[in-house]
């Protein structure tokens, strides 16, 4: 089953392909909280195999780098999973993917193959569960100045009590919740956070 497109490379393996690849064959880390990467491990023990593919490109017969999904990487390695279902991609490829991901759209020129994310996915508050708001809280407060005494676990049960009865139509609502979260804190939460 081909996602994106069915094209030989010059490694004969087809691109948009998913496969199933060892993990020993895929370079790169992720930058993924270690708490998110315990939780991805334990499930992908439990199920003995990942959902989300890792796009990864392909760098030579058997050496890949992983460019897309990498804490599905790291994660399964914590899992001590010999294999990762994968997506290669060339350049043009990765570009579309980031463009469907909802990433910054770049240009040709641009596009280069990096290792580790992309981007930090955002959390949909008005659909996330309590411990999916209370992770993205614990991983705002480890990763951004100005969040040290905001208790992520306090925040989430009052957004998941607010929601009950009202609807947010934007992150403002969190000010009156009295969660430590402040006006300022705002423009810092819109690159983790959405209502919607």
């Amino acid at each position: 089953m081909s996602i994106l497109q069915q094209d030989e490379s010059s490694l004969d393996i087809t691109l948009g392909q998913v496969l199933r690849l060892p993990c020993k064959f895929i370079q790169g880390d992720s930058k993924a909280d270690k708490a998110l990467l315990k939780s991805i491990s334990q499930q992908l023990q439990a199920t003995g195999k990942n959902i989300l593919p890792v796009i990864v490109k392909a760098l030579d017969e058997d050496d890949y780098q992983a460019v897309l999904n990498t804490q599905i990487l790291d994660a399964a390695k914590l899992a001590n999973l010999d294999f990762v279902w994968c997506i290669v991609v060339d350049n043009e490829m990765l570009a579309q993917v980031q463009i469907e991901s909802g990433q910054r759209p770049q240009s040709q020129a641009e596009v280069q193959i990096e290792p580790g994310e992309l981007s930090q996915p955002q959390v949909n508050l008005l659909r996330a569960s309590e411990r999916e708001i209370t992770e993205a809280f614990e991983y705002i407060k480890a990763h951004r100045k100005g969040f040290e005494k905001v208790k992520p676990q306090q925040v989430a049960q009052a957004i998941v009590e607010h929601r009950k009865s009202k609807k947010p139509k934007s992150l403002s609502f969190l000010t009156n919740l009295k969660c430590g979260v402040g006006k300022t804190k705002i423009p810092a939460l819109s690159e983790f956070l959405v209502v919607g």
